[in-house]
Formats: structure tokens, C-alpha cells, sequence
């Protein structure tokens, strides 16, 4: 059987989607008048979202920080090599033989 994996933008709609039902079951199963359940309805509603940007932003905070030790580390890496290119080609100047 194979194994199917899910992705972090799943898992996190998934849990989105199921606090939205959740919330939703919650406040209309709820004994309390129309007006009530409106009122929370739409508390729950701007909670609900609130906490879904929360999510979005987060997943972009993380993306652009790992990005940037990306970049960090491609780049002390790119630096390094140079480094060692030029000194390779101090050292191989040398041994000029255009010149002799």
C-alpha cells in the first residue's frame, strides 16, 4: 500500500477547515436566541480568520527566514570558493609558461 504524505499548506487548511465546522457546530447547537448566535457567529467568524492570517503570516515569516540562511550560507560558501580560485590562480601564475 503506499503511504500518501501531506503537506504543511494541507495540514494547516486542514486545521483551519475543521476549527471553521467546529466553531460553526458549536455556536448553532448552542441554546440561545438568533440574535445570540449571530453575534457569535461572527465573533467566531473574525476570530477564525484572525487566526488564519496568523498562520499565513507565520508561514511567510519562516519561508523568508529560511530563504535568508539560505542565501547566508550560499553566499559565505560563494566567497570561500572565490577565495580559493584566486589563490589557485596566484599559485598557477608561477608557473607561467606564456612567459618564458
Amino acid at each position: 500500500m503506499e503511504r500518501k504524505y501531506f503537506s504543511a499548506q494541507d495540514f494547516g487548511i486542514g486545521i483551519i477547515t475543521g476549527l471553521a465546522i467546529g466553531a460553526i457546530a458549536g455556536i448553532l447547537m448552542a441554546p440561545e436566541s438568533g440574535e445570540s448566535t449571530r453575534e457569535r457567529l461572527a465573533t467566531k467568524a473574525g476570530d477564525i480568520k484572525l487566526s488564519a492570517q496568523d498562520l499565513v503570516d507565520n508561514a511567510r515569516n519562516n519561508l523568508d527566514l529560511a530563504v535568508n540562511r539560505l542565501e547566508g550560507t550560499f553566499g559565505t560558501r560563494e566567497k570561500i570558493l572565490r577565495k580559493r580560485l584566486g589563490d589557485l590562480k596566484d599559485e598557477l601564475e608561477k608557473y607561467n609558461l606564456g612567459s618564458a
